[in-house]
């Protein structure tokens, strides 16, 4: 199913169950980037209320995520339901907005995609599904504060999952790797790499590419086979090679980065 339709079923349920509560629709990541995968990749949205959402709207919103579920369940329509308000700012942590991942709706955390990539994205790639073009909403784009998130998430949340990666790979036994994972690990600490060096944003297609002119040679291949994996929907076998240099490649990620903002 193309995004096209996607939405569409999406916007009709909305419209249905809270009519004129979703005031904006906007598509971000891989879609917005050129790099959408029909038949694995989820669709990332920006969805825009008035006001912030209310517990009532909270309730509607169930509803809604409820009959998407029952009448397409695929892809995956993931992303933060914002008000107009929240985007005339720089994304604040902490900030509590509904939000969905892999079609689930939560409001009771903090939703990862209020960040500054996803800000960046909107205002300069999002496609406009509902409402006025994102570049005239006047939404903030500093490079200091995206270049700040990325080079934190990568000291932490991809320190953490490299470290894992590798004490798995240490073990005797072969462990299975699913495609998705090894692309996700080959390509996403690239992603955050790119950004802390130029300031732009990119898909796991585009950081695989980047990746090919600036890290080390002995990653080439793994980039390539990630590259390719992602190209065929993450399908493919995963050798635990593969996934040991995907380790390597998410390290190396962390430690250039590291040593260029000391």
């Amino acid at each position: 199913m193309n995004v096209e339709t996607a939405l569409g079923r999406y916007l009709a349920i909305v419209d249905s169950v809270a009519p004129g509560l979703v005031e904006g629709l906007y598509v971000v990541g891989s879609y917005a980037l050129d790099d959408w995968v029909e038949g694995y990749s989820d669709i990332d949205i920006v969805a825009v209320t008035a006001e912030p959402a209310t517990e009532d709207d909270f309730g509607s919103l169930r509803t809604v995520h409820a009959l998407l579920a029952e009448q397409q369940p695929t892809p995956a329509i993931d992303g933060p339901y914002l008000a107009w308000g929240d985007l005339v700012v720089e994304p604040a942590t902490g900030l509590h907005r509904p939000w969905t991942l892999d079609g689930d709706l939560h409001h009771d955390a903090d939703c990862f995609e209020i960040n500054p990539i996803t800000w960046y994205t909107l205002a300069t790639s999002g496609v406009t599904v509902r409402g006025p073009a994102p570049q005239t909403l006047g939404i903030p784009t500093d490079v200091e504060a995206r270049i700040r998130f990325v080079v934190g998430n990568l000291q932490g949340y991809w320190a953490e999952v490299t470290n894992q990666v590798a004490v798995a790979c240490e073990h005797d036994e072969p462990r299975h790797w699913a495609a998705d994972t090894f692309v996700w690990c080959a390509l996403g600490a690239l992603r955050l790499h790119h950004t802390a060096f130029t300031g732009e944003v990119v898909s796991k297609r585009g950081a695989g590419e980047y990746g090919l002119r600036v890290a080390p040679g002995e990653f080439h291949d793994t980039l390539r086979a990630a590259l390719a994996m992602r190209a065929e929907g993450n399908r493919g076998d995963v050798t635990p090679s593969l996934m040991r240099v995907a380790a390597a490649i998410m390290a190396w990620c962390i430690t250039d980065v590291g040593a260029a903002v000391r």
